[in-house]
């Protein structure tokens, strides 16, 4: 019996992983340092994705510009902590 496994995570999980990042981080730079890492955006971790959803284009490219990136965050971290 063959299994046909994707190895590519789906919306639904890569929001999860961006909200699991925004929990751990210390602060906005380490958030937008292990997002760059895992090529995750803060922009995945705003929002539960629809279950059919793709990954967006934006994230299959390189980080945006580093203070961009770092405003995000920041409103990732904001938006986790006012959910707590």
């Amino acid at each position: 019996m063959t299994r046909n496994v994707s190895h590519e995570p789906t919306a639904g999980q890569r929001h999860r992983a961006a909200r699991a990042l925004a929990a751990h981080a210390r602060d906005a730079d380490e958030l937008a340092e292990l997002l760059q890492m895992t090529g995750l955006t803060a922009a995945e971790g705003r929002y539960e994705p629809p279950a059919d959803a793709e990954r967006p284009e934006e994230a299959r490219e390189p980080a945006a510009d580093p203070e961009e990136t770092r405003r995000l965050a920041r409103t990732l971290l904001a938006s986790y902590a006012s959910a707590r």
